[in-house]
């Protein structure tokens, strides 16, 4: 299942974010807590198996999967902000907003947006040297792209500090958080939404 097709659904797993395509023969599909699985796909249509959850009409299914794999044609094109989970002896990075008024004293986690003609993991190093004065390297992403709007996703990467130690620049503070104090700061809600992944990848370091 593509990125893309994964913020659409909503689903907090992407299954095989390297395939070509939106879907695939085997992918498992959700909408609310009914899941089934592709079996078939092609010119004929979708095939589906019900494989958990409550029965739904294979009408509803595809309805909810030809909506699905349309929002995600849009999100596919959608730009991309990207957030750099740095790790360290076991430590998140996390910086706080000082403006605008609305977010301020919020936690993030560094990044931006990527700029025309850029890669992801560019971005990543640009913002981390623009924001914080270090140099990093850019692992692999972290849980699933968050829709902020129509047009814009955040995406996140795992990474590693290379040099130097981070400072604030547009920021209030930082802080290095532990597994155990990733719920002792307010985050955005955009990166909330990624602290289960975020978890996991600390446990991994």
């Amino acid at each position: 299942m593509s990125r893309a097709l994964s913020a659409a659904l909503g689903d907090e797993r992407v299954l095989d974010p390297s395939r070509p395509g939106l879907v695939g023969v085997g992918d498992e599909i959700r909408v609310g807590r009914s899941r089934q699985r592709i079996t078939a796909l092609g010119v004929d249509g979708v095939r589906l198996a019900h494989i958990g959850g409550p029965s739904l009409s294979q009408r509803a299914w595809t309805n909810a999967l030809d909506r699905a794999v349309a929002r995600a044609a849009e999100l596919a094109e959608a730009k991309v902000v990207v957030g750099a989970a740095i790790v360290r002896d076991g430590r998140l990075l996390a910086q706080q907003r000082a403006y605008p008024a609305a977010t301020a004293g919020l936690w993030e986690l560094p990044g931006g947006r990527v700029e025309p003609d850029e890669s992801d993991v560019d971005a990543v190093r640009r913002e981390c040297l623009e924001e914080l004065g270090v140099e990093v390297t850019p692992l692999d992403v972290i849980g699933p792209d968050v829709v902020l709007r129509d047009d814009l996703v955040l995406r996140v990467y795992g990474a590693t500090l290379d040099s130097g130690e981070p400072h604030p620049h547009d920021h209030q503070a930082l802080a290095w958080l532990t597994e155990g104090t990733l719920h002792t700061v307010e985050w955005l809600p955009a990166d909330r939404v990624l602290l289960a992944a975020v978890r996991t990848f600390l446990r991994t370091r």
